[in-house]
């Protein structure tokens, strides 16, 4: 069985430069936030998983 595709509709965003840098400075600034909370997570960890050892 064959289909057969005859029209093909794409709708897209363009942004002006300004905006597109805007929004890959916030999408960093996103990621180094969320780095510095996986970090202070994994400090966290970390003590506590001693403290446990110690504590044998």
């Amino acid at each position: 069985m064959t289909i057969e595709v005859r029209q093909l509709v794409i709708k897209s965003t363009v942004q002006s430069e300004h905006e597109a840098f805007a929004s890959e400075q916030q999408g960093l600034a996103d990621i180094s936030a969320l780095r510095e909370e996986l970090m202070a997570e994994c400090r966290e960890l970390i003590v506590e998983c001693l403290r446990e050892c110690d504590e044998r």
